[in-house]
């Protein structure tokens, strides 16, 4: 799942937390080992911890490495803040995320796409109807969050939600790596054409591929970046720009900002979404030909 945290944060609040949820499928793996890695230089060290931004409440993913850099650590690091964003986020979602002059969904879709549409849009619980101002973009967005919401996910037992909260309780400094405006802007500048592959793909696979929520969580709880490399690429392979804008093009990004994160002297546990550490173009690579030494998986 490649959604902006920030922008699942308020998806997850506009759905009152009362749509039905679900058992997750049988065979989902609850003792996971997430890919954790270190970063050292000059007796500097930096933590990188892969999250998901939902999961199942039986999903346990603590072990002694893990509680051992929190206690280390100075300063933890999240993609964007959820706090307190709330009026920057409506307020894109009004100006990007819907469309204008009137139009609904049904009129800027293909007919064979918008019927496709309305039965993913049942399959997951969510009323049609409540699709037809947004772009295809946030239809997408949509209708993938409650996909996990039906098999049983929640921000709630979100990696990420479940560290801030720990380190907002411990009065630990806190920082972020985008602003909310900046993560979003990244969906709101999509192409058409673009949006509607997303859309496209994304209701061919909640109704092609209903096991792919546990899929994920189960390869990110293996702590093999290898199977996360492949669930990128088939995720990405028929929409490759949203992969450059997402996840590319972020990560590049935030290398300055970990390099300067390193450089202070004082430790840092950063948690993001485990597409931004895995593969060619991840954070962890580029860190690597940076000289630095990384430790992990």
């Amino acid at each position: 799942m490649w959604i902006s945290r920030a922008l699942l944060a308020l998806l997850f609040s506009l759905a009152a937390l009362s749509a039905p949820a679900f058992a997750a499928d049988p065979v989902l793996v609850t003792a996971a080992t997430p890919a954790f890695w270190t970063v050292e230089r000059d007796g500097k060290k930096l933590y990188l911890l892969g999250s998901m931004h939902l999961l199942p409440a039986q999903v346990k993913w603590r072990r002694a490495e893990i509680d051992q850099a929190i206690a280390a650590s100075k300063v933890f690091v999240f993609e964007a803040p959820v706090d307190g964003g709330g009026g920057a986020m409506s307020g894109i979602i009004e100006s990007g995320g819907k469309l204008k002059d009137g139009k609904t969904l049904e009129d800027i879709l293909p007919a064979d796409l918008y019927t496709k549409v309305e039965d993913a849009s049942w399959k997951v619980n969510y009323p049609p109807a409540m699709l037809k101002p947004f772009r295809p973009w946030l239809a997408a967005v949509s209708l993938e969050l409650f996909s996990y919401i039906k098999a049983g996910f929640s921000t709630f037992y979100g990696v990420d939600y479940l560290i801030e909260n720990e380190a907002k309780e411990g009065d630990k400094k806190i920082e972020y790596l985008e602003t909310v405006e900046e993560q979003l802007s990244f969906f709101s500048r999509l192409d058409r054409k673009i949006e509607i592959a997303y859309l496209r793909e994304t209701v061919r696979s909640i109704m092609e591929e209903p096991d792919s929520p546990t899929e994920l969580v189960n390869a990110w709880g293996a702590g093999k970046p290898e199977k996360m490399v492949g669930i990128l690429e088939a995720a990405f392979d028929k929409v490759p720009v949203l992969r450059s804008q997402l996840l590319v093009a972020r990560n590049k990004n935030w290398i300055p900002k970990l390099e300067k994160m390193l450089a202070s002297g004082d430790t840092h546990f950063v948690t993001v979404g485990v597409g931004h550490l895995v593969g060619p173009d991840s954070v962890i690579a580029q860190l690597k030909a940076r000289g630095y030494k990384v430790t992990g998986p």
